[in-house]
């Protein structure tokens, strides 16, 4: 199950939301959360790009087994309440899972050197 714990912050004409996810089932959760201002989503940037978790108003990531992880972002809107909206969650899945069948499929053949295959005397 995911937890949330949001907060909002009026200043200056801007609403600022913060919310803790967490985390208490033992696998990794995919989360997507909406935000229910009616404004623009103004989500942090890093060197003047958007954080990958954002697509407009809708927020998505992973959030491990037994964790926290934080989500915030701004907005010109007053507060609403919830200020979040949980989508989806389901179980994360791990993209870099292969049935073992087929990673030994991928494997290069593998001989050994002639070195290693000197006649005895």
């Amino acid at each position: 199950m995911i937890e949330v714990d949001c907060e909002t912050d009026r200043r200056a004409g801007v609403t600022f939301v913060t919310a803790v996810l967490t985390n208490t089932r033992t696998t990794r959760q995919t989360v997507r959360l909406e935000s229910r201002l009616d404004g623009p989503t103004w989500p942090p940037r890093r060197d003047g790009v958007t954080e990958p978790e954002w697509d407009g108003d809708v927020w998505e990531g992973t959030v491990e087994p037994g964790r926290c992880r934080g989500v915030g972002f701004a907005d010109p809107a007053p507060p609403t309440e919830p200020p979040l909206e949980i989508l989806e969650v389901s179980r994360a899945s791990d993209e870099n899972t292969m049935p073992s069948d087929d990673v030994l499929a991928a494997l290069d053949g593998w001989s050994p050197t002639a070195a290693v295959l000197t006649p005895e005397p």
